[in-house]
């Protein structure tokens, strides 16, 4: 998920600055259940329109950065994409459920080249109206960087956590 563009203009600002680069993004444009009670947002997830809108003006500032946009639920999204070790960089922060967040791993392991690096974002929230550990990603990467140990090394790890393709 790209929300309105914060992390996505960061990177584009601080890291792939002066050089041509293909930027996929996946993301439904209608922000989240978690993001209800945000302020502002409340209007926002009427349509989702205001946060793709803000998404466009945000990135139109980098001329430099081949955006694809696919719009929709990473779920059904990634199982389309070509499973071939093509990206140096992914970025998830999509569904805050721990299966969901599993998916996503499993099908970006696919798409990471040796070498590339994998962010989660959001491995430390909670979801302060239901704790069960089904409704935080922190389990579903925990799962991830289990079944996948031999093949990452931890960069750092806090509130979001990063790792290195062997």
């Amino acid at each position: 998920g790209c929300y309105e563009g914060r992390a996505t203009t960061w990177l584009c600002d601080n890291v792939i600055k002066g050089e041509i680069v293909y930027y996929d993004i996946v993301d439904t444009f209608e922000g989240s259940l978690e993001e209800a009670g945000m302020v502002g947002t409340k209007e926002r997830l009427g349509g989702g329109s205001f946060i793709e809108q803000n998404f466009m003006h945000n990135i139109s500032f980098h001329k430099n950065v081949n955006f694809k946009i696919h719009k929709g639920y990473s779920q059904q999204i990634l199982p389309n994409f070509p499973q071939e070790e093509k990206y140096d960089f992914i970025y998830i922060d999509a569904s805050h459920r721990a299966d969901d967040t599993l998916v996503d791993a499993y099908y970006c392991h696919k798409m990471l080249k040796v070498g590339g690096i994998v962010v989660f974002d959001d491995f430390a929230w909670k979801d302060p109206k239901n704790l069960h550990i089904s409704n935080s990603p922190e389990f579903g990467i925990k799962v991830f960087c289990t079944l996948y140990d031999k093949h990452y090394d931890v960069l750092f790890d806090g509130y979001q956590i990063a790792l290195l393709k062997k």
